[in-house]
């Protein structure tokens, strides 16, 4: 099947830099990922998806 494994969110929802916090709405049918922050240039995560958690996680072990 078409898209399987894939994370499907639906069409609501926001795009999120894990770096900055900068947030947009999600432009259904635009993966998050293929969009930059435009403050700080990072790849832009779904919020509330795996790769977004995980950002999360990371920048608060390294913050301590």
């Amino acid at each position: 099947m078409a898209g399987e494994g894939r994370n499907r969110m639906g069409p609501s929802g926001y795009c999120v830099c894990a770096s900055c916090g900068y947030r947009k709405p999600h432009v259904a049918g635009v993966p998050c990922l293929e969009e930059k922050c435009p403050h700080c240039g990072k790849a832009l995560m779904r919020e509330g998806s795996e790769h977004y958690k995980s950002a999360v996680e990371k920048k608060k072990r390294r913050e301590g």
